[in-house]
């Protein structure tokens, strides 16, 4: 199938990668088996890429590059795509919609396969190379969909394509921005393709899934959480659709737990947690990732440090993962994950400390340990979060103690009340106004059976006078 060909050719080689890099305990035996993954497919350049990255990490007996292998490999490449496009030729001759239609995806599908073709060294701002040649032989295929099934075939290769290309572009750590916005555009196209509503069903988790992921990889937590609280449940039991098992190839039921849990407590209050998350139909995915749920619970309850320290026990594995460990261009050296968990503890600090009108730095360090043992990385967290706005309150540094701003409740409700004293005396001089009007005559009548009109501010509105 499709989707098993291209795992195995890319995306699976690149999650594989990731792993060797992040966790050098695991470094042989996973690049080992990307380099694998990638020489039983067709992508030449990703198993040279791959070996590259073995040698990087010191392991020669690994990077060492079949070049006979890849010679044959490239040779047959060519041969394969020069008999593709003389056929797409030979359709087009014919003016066979459906013939042309296959032709094209045949190509795309070869160029994915293999990577698509190199870049021009004589014309580097050409777009067509890599897996972009595949995504625009894809979108060739739209002027010859005859049927919203081929619509929604050609978009749910088009956003696993873009997948493919940002997962690789960040891989190198190339920016992906520009794959990740055609995935937000496509994956609302595969929400509203038009298809039978059977289908539509099944497209529809996919579609807000691949949404999901892009705005994570973009660092739009909070519209990431809305989207992955979106994907149905059904979604674990898809399988293939259109030849793609998007939950094999891209993001299991697990993932979606994962991804799902993650941004909504790091962006959500309180309530919509409880009632969203916790007692909505995502508490389904969370069921699958018990530890999830768990640290969600915990923080909804106000057990803070349970919940971090749950948090920071799964960090390593989610590290690991390719869209979660992938690195944020913005900040080097940190990844969405890091992120996440360093906004789940702000907010644990900030919801923890609005109970109290001071606590000093001392206590606040026990019950949210430092990530590290200098004497002065609490107070520098802490001034961090109240010049960024992330928490209200000041610091007394002679003291170590952090003080609560200190509310004038008599003052506040002085301004209120004089604010509704004065609005009421408004009210009453327009009414007042409106009854002088009339004693004095200066109403026009309203003609008979026209509709009425509406006092506002002092004058008419419709058919009255002013």
């Amino acid at each position: 199938m499709f989707a098993n060909d291209a795992s195995a050719g890319a995306l699976l080689p690149l999650r594989l990668a990731h792993v060797a890099v992040r966790c050098p305990s695991l470094a042989r035996q996973s690049i080992t088996l990307a380099v694998s993954a990638a020489r039983s497919g067709k992508d030449v350049r990703l198993y040279l890429r791959l070996c590259e990255v073995a040698n990087h990490l010191g392991l020669p007996d690994v990077g060492a590059a079949d070049q006979e292998w890849a010679t044959k490999q490239e040779e047959a490449n060519r041969r394969e795509l020069s008999r593709l496009e003389g056929e797409l030729r030979g359709y087009k001759n014919n003016l066979i919609r459906e013939s042309i239609r296959m032709g094209q995806e045949d190509l795309a599908t070869h160029h994915l396969l293999t990577g698509g073709p190199p870049p021009d060294p004589t014309n580097p701002s050409t777009n067509n190379a890599g897996y972009n040649a595949a995504y625009q032989a894809f979108g060739k295929m739209r002027d010859y969909c005859t049927t919203p099934t081929h619509m929604a075939s050609m978009t749910l290769r088009l956003v696993y394509t873009l997948l493919l290309q940002s997962a690789s572009a960040q891989g190198v750590g190339a920016s992906a921005a520009m794959p990740l916005s055609s995935i937000l555009a496509n994956a609302s196209r595969l929400r509203s393709v038009g298809v039978k509503e059977e289908e539509q069903n099944k497209l529809l988790p996919i579609g807000w899934a691949a949404t999901g992921i892009a705005q994570l990889a973009l660092g739009h937590y909070r519209d990431a959480a809305t989207a992955f609280c979106a994907v149905s449940f059904d979604y674990h039991t898809l399988g293939p659709i259109h030849g793609t098992d998007f939950g094999r190839s891209v993001a299991s039921a697990h993932d979606i737990a994962v991804y799902g849990g993650l941004c909504a407590l790091a962006t959500l209050d309180r309530t919509t947690l409880v009632n969203t998350i916790l007692g909505g139909p995502f508490r389904a995915f969370l069921e699958l990732e018990p530890h999830m749920r768990k640290a969600i619970s915990l923080y909804t309850t106000a057990k803070y440090q349970a919940c971090l320290s749950l948090l920071r026990h799964y960090y390593s594995d989610w590290s690991l993962d390719v869209f979660l460990g992938a690195s944020i261009a913005s900040v080097p050296g940190r990844s969405h994950v890091d992120r996440l968990l360093a906004r789940i503890r702000e907010k644990s600090i900030t919801a923890y400390f609005s109970s109290f009108s001071e606590v000093s730095l001392a206590s606040l360090a026990t019950t949210f340990p430092p990530a590290s043992s200098s004497p002065t990385v609490m107070e520098d967290e802490v001034l961090s979060m109240i010049q960024s706005g992330t928490l209200g309150a000041r610091l007394d540094v002679v003291n170590g103690v952090l003080v609560a701003p200190r509310q004038e409740i008599r003052s506040s409700t002085h301004a209120a009340a004089q604010a509704t004293a004065e609005e009421v005396e408004r009210t009453l001089l327009l009414r007042l106004h409106k009854v002088n009007m009339s004693l004095a005559g200066l109403e026009v009548p309203r003609p008979k059976g026209s509709a009425g009109g509406a006092w506002d501010g002092g004058m008419m509105v419709g058919n009255g006078a002013y």
